[in-house]
């Protein structure tokens, strides 16, 4: 995976979880909050999964 795809990535992901979690806050129905929840969850794992990969290339957080 290049640097820019990867950084890409990372954005998309935290933007992923910004989203999910605004949506969360603002729901009332409970098939949506669990939708979300599990959405912060999986996009979570995601970034995790990302970072290690930035770290192994040993990419530093401020280039992204």
């Amino acid at each position: 995976m290049k640097q820019e795809e990867l950084w890409a990535d990372i954005r998309r992901t935290i933007e992923t979880i910004d989203n999910a979690q605004n949506n969360f806050n603002h729901v009332t129905d409970p098939a949506l909050i669990d939708y979300y929840s599990y959405t912060i969850k999986a996009a979570s794992i995601r970034y995790q999964f990302l970072l290690r990969q930035a770290k192994c290339l040993d990419l530093a957080p401020g280039s992204w």
